[in-house]
């Protein structure tokens, strides 16, 4: 179950992009992995449904939050963007009211519905380690 109303980050993206701040790598992935270049651009992306097929992962504490003793939870999902599997995680920082995005680039899961097909119609073999 996720800590966050994804519409309600979805809706401060569009209404007030002040209050949302892609924090670390985020933005330098977004760049490399979808070619979104500014924070407009992400925030625009996400206000405006790019990511589709959204599938909440799961709930986990920010584990580098630089004030341990009021934890902050990341809600993280992932979704499609033309063939591109993704991957955006946020959190919402109560006392300051912001939105951070810690989070966006291509998934670490690989997608093997392609894969799996061709096994299944005996075009591809199983690996041997499987």
């Amino acid at each position: 179950m996720p800590n966050y109303s994804y519409e309600e980050f979805r809706q401060a993206c569009d209404e007030t992009p002040e209050n949302v701040i892609p924090i670390g790598d985020t933005l330098k992935n977004a760049e490399g992995d979808f070619q979104i270049r500014t924070k407009s651009e992400l925030l625009n992306f996400i206000s405006d449904g790019g990511p589709e097929n959204l599938k909440f992962v799961n709930t986990k504490v920010w584990e580098k939050n630089p004030s341990p003793n009021s934890p902050i939870m990341v809600d993280a999902y992932e979704f499609k963007s033309l063939s591109k599997l993704g991957y955006l995680a946020f959190m919402r920082n109560e006392k300051s009211g912001k939105w951070l995005i810690k989070s966006f680039h291509l998934s670490t899961n690989r997608n093997t519905t392609m894969e799996d097909a061709l096994k299944r119609a005996g075009i591809k073999k199983e690996d041997q380690n499987e």
